[in-house]
């Protein structure tokens, strides 16, 4: 039977089975991951914690600096979801037909967490460990990635329409960087529905976005504050 986190960090002689007793009870309490209240809480050695995981689960470990999250594996599982459990979505592959994703996660051991992760992504989970600090730095900048992709520009795709997320209708000339929903053709959406419904449509698109992660609420009340198109040139 695989290891609990409780079991590794008391035979690596990081903390006591009073105190991992303790830390379980203030993490249930709290609802936050037991790494957590182990990092933070009882000031259990994250580093050396990686390398009990290293030692005992034979895990591959992640080196911070040698993480790079990619934008469509991100956007497999919400921002919300991964704060929550402490998991950083690295990369999206495809295994024999089948997608797998590969996370990084504070706590390799939290089983109930890979299962949620499994659920949410529809993916099978490939897990390495990564520091706790690493991941909660690295998922704020992931997601700030995904809210401002960049749209490169492709050959034939100059002048390009496109939707700004305050609603606005604007061209691509040259290689800008814009919020996600602006990769949006407008053509598409005309096509789609009428031009005197376009801008209710949108208003629910950014809805939508904004409840998977891909876009903050700020700049949802910035959408729905400015979503008529000016009448500026």
């Amino acid at each position: 039977m695989p290891k609990t986190l409780a079991e590794i960090a008391i035979e690596a002689g990081l903390v006591t089975k009073a105190s991992a007793a303790r830390a379980g009870k203030l993490a249930e309490e709290r609802k936050q991951p037991l790494i957590v209240t182990l990092i933070k809480e009882l000031g259990v050695n994250e580093l050396a914690l990686l390398g009990a995981f290293r030692k005992q689960l034979r895990v591959q470990v992640i080196d911070p600096k040698a993480a790079s999250p990619d934008v469509e594996a991100l956007r497999q599982v919400p921002k919300d979801v991964c704060a929550r459990l402490r998991a950083l979505p690295l990369a999206l592959t495809s295994d024999g037909g089948s997608k797998v994703l590969r996370v990084a996660m504070a706590d390799p051991t939290d089983t109930t967490a890979v299962a949620e992760l499994e659920a949410v992504a529809h993916c099978e989970i490939d897990v390495v460990a990564l520091s706790l600090s690493a991941i909660d730095e690295l998922i704020a900048k992931g997601y700030r990635q995904i809210n401002t992709a960049v749209l490169h520009q492709r050959p034939g795709n100059t002048g390009s329409m496109f939707i700004t997320s305050k609603g606005k209708i604007g061209s691509v000339e040259q290689d800008a960087e814009v919020s996600v929903t602006a990769q949006i053709p407008i053509s598409a959406l005309q096509q789609a529905v009428g031009a005197d419904d376009l801008e209710q449509r949108l208003t629910a698109l950014i809805a939508v976005l904004t409840a998977k992660g891909l876009v903050t609420e700020a700049e949802l009340a910035e959408a729905l504050k400015k979503g008529k198109p000016s009448d500026d040139p």
